[in-house]
């Protein structure tokens, strides 16, 4: 799996800086992030990227059971996120900043609407919130399926085949 840049967290410390660039303050009363992770690659060659960050709370009444809720906030800081990232590679080092806003106005223009709409905060919660209940669910059916092998081979190990 590549690598995806992520902004620094209290439990994540990304492998190279980046830098919010804007803060926009949403209808919907949601705060988008926009930050350069932009890079060196080789020489006078670089990775332009741009994340587009929206943070949000999950509250406890979004999950099927409390226990989820407890473990998401302990994984999850009790956050879910929206993000969109956008890169470019081997781009020369004097266009940097001009494909970096081109990504940007674009992105804007294109999503402002659709971020900033009243139900957009509980629809991704809901969204988010169902697929981390479907991966913890997952989760607990290897752990359970691991677990029958486990005791079926010790079962059999001893018997002839």
């Amino acid at each position: 799996m590549p690598y995806e840049w992520l902004p620094p967290s209290k439990n994540y410390e990304p492998r190279w800086p980046g830098r919010l660039v804007e803060k926009i303050d949403l209808e919907n009363g949601l705060v988008l992030e926009i930050w350069d992770y932009s890079r060196r690659l080789a020489g006078d060659r670089w990775l332009v990227g741009m994340l587009a960050q929206i943070v949000v709370e999950a509250p406890p009444e979004a999950f099927s059971r409390r226990e989820l809720y407890e473990v998401f906030c302990d994984e999850e800081e009790g956050k879910v996120y929206y993000r969109y990232r956008k890169e470019r590679t081997f781009v020369d080092e004097r266009e940097c900043e001009a494909l970096f806003e081109q990504l940007k106005s674009r992105f804007l223009e294109a999503a402002l609407n659709y971020l900033s709409h009243p139900s957009f905060k509980e629809r991704l919660i809901a969204a988010e919130v169902a697929l981390y209940e479907r991966r913890k669910a997952w989760e607990e059916q290897v752990k359970q399926k691991d677990e029958e092998i486990e005791r079926l081979e010790e079962e059999w190990k001893d018997r002839p085949i």
